[in-house]
């Protein structure tokens, strides 16, 4: 999984090269579907860490509503883990047990899902920095 963290950092660092700034919007709007795309928007920075919160929009059927996630990215170490996703699920840090509907590697499927969305925003998408 950390080896999944790193590379996640440097998918991100290609969208956003820095994410240190309070409040920075970032679209990645795909070249083949232009009405869907990632929303990015860092919503907290501190010392050694960034979390942004990253929406992904009309890129599936219309029934299947946004994607939501937040992503803390950790500057020093240059690793970035999904830490939410859809505002109502918070991934502990560990699961060492299965609480609810988690699954024990729930975490790494999230992480994941997260490199797929940027490997795909990566191939065919276009980046465009908001005021």
């Amino acid at each position: 999984m950390h080896e999944e963290c790193e590379l996640n950092y440097q998918r991100l660092h290609r969208i956003i090269p820095h994410s240190s700034t309070l409040n920075a919007r970032f679209s990645l709007q795909y070249n083949d579907r232009p009405s869907s795309g990632i929303k990015i928007q860092v919503i907290e920075v501190t010392k050694y860490t960034s979390t942004l919160l990253m929406i992904a929009d009309g890129a599936g059927p219309q029934w299947l509503p946004e994607i939501e996630i937040k992503v803390r990215v950790y500057r020093d170490a240059r690793m970035a883990e999904v830490i939410e996703w859809c505002t109502d699920r918070t991934i502990p840090w560990a699961l060492t047990e299965t609480k609810g509907m988690q699954a024990r590697d729930e975490k790494w499927q999230w992480n994941i899902f997260l490199s797929e969305l940027l490997s795909h925003g990566l191939r065919h998408g276009m980046t465009e920095l908001e005021a």
